[in-house]
């Protein structure tokens, strides 16, 4: 198995203006910075009942002409009319104000109007990317934490953040550290632990609470009252008594920290890391297999090839695209492919379709964000323009696989080792258009897919409280 590599500096932007204090890495890859805007939003009812307006009869006739007044009796007729007309337009007014106040009062007598508490702010999950050879560490193990338009807090007391592990283990919070105040905003940023565990493995919840500053707390208090602000990631099951039904906090931690298929296979951590790790290798294979065409090394550009089958198919389905072929990359990170040959049949699937069954699901949760439902969307497209370029792959490396000598060391065998190269390199960083839209490969999606777990923060209230068990 390979060495612990480190994949990035940072491997989920931070929004604009955090500053992050990890060392730079070794990678040549550079993606593009994606800010990671998440206005709060606070939804106002501007609905009011009013008079109604009753326009007047077309056959009305305007501007009719009056005689003028002939004398001092003509004229006490004419006041008596106009207020009578008066008193009449007024009972009108009272009688349309009186059914606009009826229908407003009974129309929200029949609905319910709910408004979601706002969001004050933002925790976000970051990778250190020192990413252990089993991806066990450097996902996920740092937190950024940024709130606007905070009240201080009192003479005496301090601000406190926590990660809250998941609901059905036992307490175990985590203390993330004193925030800092200055003008209305708070902000602290958690570097993880001297092993780089993955906060998202066990975590699903977060809170800061106001506590006396003189000294930290060892943990959360437990009144109530000391609970400030509050987050965290559903673990509502869409069906409860089916194993195969999962929260948003699942689908997550699927995806970034433990998924169960991958542990099945005897490796560990989420999908999308795999994902990653996988497309980089193919990536690094292409290149090395066409930088060998000029020294027409056949045996070196062969076991490339070999290796751009395995991992692209897994373990089995390579045996059936090669066959009598041994498998050269490694034999237990090559037991989930990338690709998936029959979604009906193949257990476990492919990451690449595993990753978009996971996205799917998460659109249709209630207590998906909008945010995070928006993600999803983008990042199933990507999935699927990456599924398309490693399909190329495979076929193109089919073809150079059963070239023979003369074909593969000729102007034939370079073409295709230099249509590999590019779309290896497509799907990883993804590739620009002359239009300069950007259709993203698997950096953008690791990034993306790591902002899905961001925390939109509350405050706890009488109407939002905040349970904490």
């Amino acid at each position: 198995m390979n060495m612990p590599t480190v994949i990035s500096s940072k491997m989920s932007p931070l929004p604009a203006g955090v500053v992050s204090s990890g060392p730079m890495y070794a990678s040549n890859v550079q993606v593009g910075e994606i800010s990671q805007p998440y206005p709060a939003v606070q939804w106002t009812d501007k609905s009011a009942g009013g008079a109604i307006n009753r326009p007047l009869p077309a056959n009305t006739p305007v501007g009719i002409s009056m005689p003028p007044p002939t004398g001092l009796s003509s004229k006490k007729p004419g006041r008596r009319g106009l207020y009578i007309a008066l008193a009449a337009l007024l009972i009108l007014a009272l009688i349309g104000s009186a059914l606009g106040a009826y229908f407003v009062f009974f129309s929200k007598g029949t609905t319910t109007t709910t408004t979601t508490p706002q969001i004050m702010g933002h925790a976000y999950f970051a990778s250190s990317g020192f990413v252990s050879p089993d991806s066990r560490q450097g996902i996920t193990d740092e937190l950024q934490i940024n709130l606007e338009n905070v009240s201080p807090a009192p003479l005496g007391k301090s601000y406190y953040a926590w990660l809250l592990n998941d609901k059905t283990l036992d307490w175990k919070p985590i203390y993330l550290g004193q925030l800092a105040f200055n003008n209305g905003t708070l902000s602290l940023f958690y570097p993880g632990d001297a092993i780089h565990s993955n906060l998202l493995a066990t975590n699903s919840r977060f809170l800061i609470t106001e506590e006396d500053a003189s000294a930290a707390p060892t943990s959360p208090s437990l009144d109530p009252n000391a609970w400030v602000y509050y987050a965290e990631f559903s673990q509502i099951k869409p069906v409860p008594t089916d194993p195969k039904s999962y929260s948003l906090y699942d689908h997550i931690r699927h995806l970034l920290a433990d998924d169960p298929k991958v542990k099945d296979a005897g490796l560990t951590g989420g999908l999308d890391i795999w994902l990653y790790r996988d497309t980089q290798k193919i990536l690094e294979w292409a290149g090395s297999a066409r930088d060998s065409w000029k020294y027409k090394s056949v045996g070196f550009i062969h076991r490339q090839l070999t290796r751009m089958i395995d991992y692209p198919d897994g373990t089995v389905y390579a045996q059936k695209d090669i066959s009598g072929q041994s498998i050269l990359a490694d034999k237990n990170i090559s037991k989930i492919g990338l690709l998936t040959s029959d979604p009906l049949t193949q257990d476990p699937p492919g990451y690449l379709y595993h990753i978009g069954k996971h996205l799917h699901e998460i659109t249709a949760l209630p207590q998906t964000s909008a945010t995070q439902k928006a993600l999803a969307i983008q990042i199933k497209q990507e999935i699927d323009g990456v599924n398309l370029w490693m399909m190329s792959i495979k076929a193109d490396v089919l073809k150079l696989y059963a070239m023979d000598t003369a074909h593969l060391t000729g102007k034939d065998g370079l073409t295709l080792l230099d249509e590999v190269a590019t779309l290896a390199n497509d799907a990883f960083v993804g590739k620009v258009n002359t239009n300069a839209q950007v259709t993203g490969g698997v950096a953008q999606i690791h990034y993306a897919i790591q902002r899905m777990a961001t925390f939109d923060i509350r405050a706890c209230t009488a109407s939002n409280p905040c349970t904490v068990s």
